[in-house]
């Protein structure tokens, strides 16, 4: 007869073996589960020495921002870089003269079906609002400029180019997003991506009090910038300036590290441009379908506009996340 001592060892020893039993792995499992970790760990590997490089680069670099990485994604500030801004809060809108447009920029015919998904939401739902189409010469084909002019006025500019710019061409071509300070022909410009679909009004933003405001980037899952969040430029209210236009492309032109060439290009040079001085508009206004929750937002609200950044609506397609709200088919 054991000893109540070897009894009790007995009996943990057996719950401890019932427990294991229950995280089990199949053998077949095991070169999934090994295959899916050294995944994770080449990432992750990838993301640190990126971190690392970009560490090396701003205490050797003699630009704008301070030597201190952390300062880089900080933001622009006054103090150090002002900002030639037209106008401020209220005196925005006292300077108002009440002459607005929605403005898409275009650089590819294969993008003309979004265009018109775009043209289509934004006359059902906000009538009388003109519809401007960016597009630099040479970038489309005559038969789509002739389909543009259905849907909206034509503003040809001048590209934007940066020497040795090592991203692909979808954030090459996103730079001439700048031009838009230029146009001063309008007091107010709602800024978006040709591949959204407008579900709500949009015209009480033209008289906001400011020269600036966007979304919060609700796409990302780490936020590395700062508490102030970080912003998607997919739509973006703007009090156009020429003053500011110079700025910005000076400023991005003089320090490559402001192009964000390892980030999100014009879109992080905005955030950090205008950081500390912007509106925040909340996420009904740029709702990106991967992150809603069934036909509302996070914040369980009805999305005002529809940003298709994954699932582009060149057709409708059954299922497809943020496909039930398209207006054209």
């Amino acid at each position: 007869m054991g000893s109540p001592k070897s009894g009790a060892r007995g009996a943990l020893h057996a719950r401890c073996s019932k427990l294991w039993g229950l995280f089990h792995i199949p053998s077949g499992m095991h070169t999934v589960l090994l295959l899916t970790t050294l995944a994770w760990l080449c990432y992750l590997g990838a993301w640190l020495l990126l971190d690392f490089s970009l560490r090396n680069r701003l205490q050797a670099s003699h630009s704008y921002v301070s030597t201190n990485w952390n300062s880089y994604y900080a933001g622009r500030k006054d103090s150090t870089d002002p900002s030639p801004r037209c106008c401020l809060a209220e005196s925005c809108i006292v300077a108002d003269r009440g002459r607005y447009t929605v403005l898409t920029t275009l650089r590819t015919d294969k993008y003309l079906p979004l265009l018109q998904e775009l043209s289509c939401s934004l006359r059902r739902t906000n009538p009388g609002v003109s519809l401007t189409i960016m597009a630099v010469e040479g970038d489309l084909s005559s038969n789509t400029q002739l389909e543009l002019k259905k849907h909206g006025s034509l503003l040809l500019v001048d590209d934007i180019q940066f020497a040795n710019f090592k991203l692909d061409g979808r954030y090459t071509l996103n730079w001439v997003k700048i031009r838009v300070w230029e146009q001063e022909q309008w007091d107010g410009i709602i800024m978006i991506d040709v591949d959204v679909t407008v579900l709500g009004d949009l015209t009480h933003l033209f008289h906001l009090p400011t020269d600036f405001a966007a979304v919060p980037d609700n796409g990302k899952v780490w936020n590395r910038y700062s508490a102030l969040g970080k912003i998607q430029a997919g739509f973006i209210f703007l009090r156009p300036c020429r003053g500011v236009a110079q700025h910005m492309l000076q400023l991005a032109k003089d320090d490559t590290l402001l192009q964000f060439q390892y980030a999100n290009a014009e879109q992080d040079f905005f955030d950090w441009y205008f950081k500390y001085t912007r509106y925040t508009l909340p996420l009904e206004y740029n709702a990106l379908p991967d992150r809603m929750i069934g036909n509302v937002t996070l914040g369980g609200v009805t999305p005002r506009v529809v940003h298709h950044t994954q699932f582009k609506p060149f057709k409708r397609i059954p299922g497809a996340p943020g496909h039930q709200f398209l207006c054209s088919q």
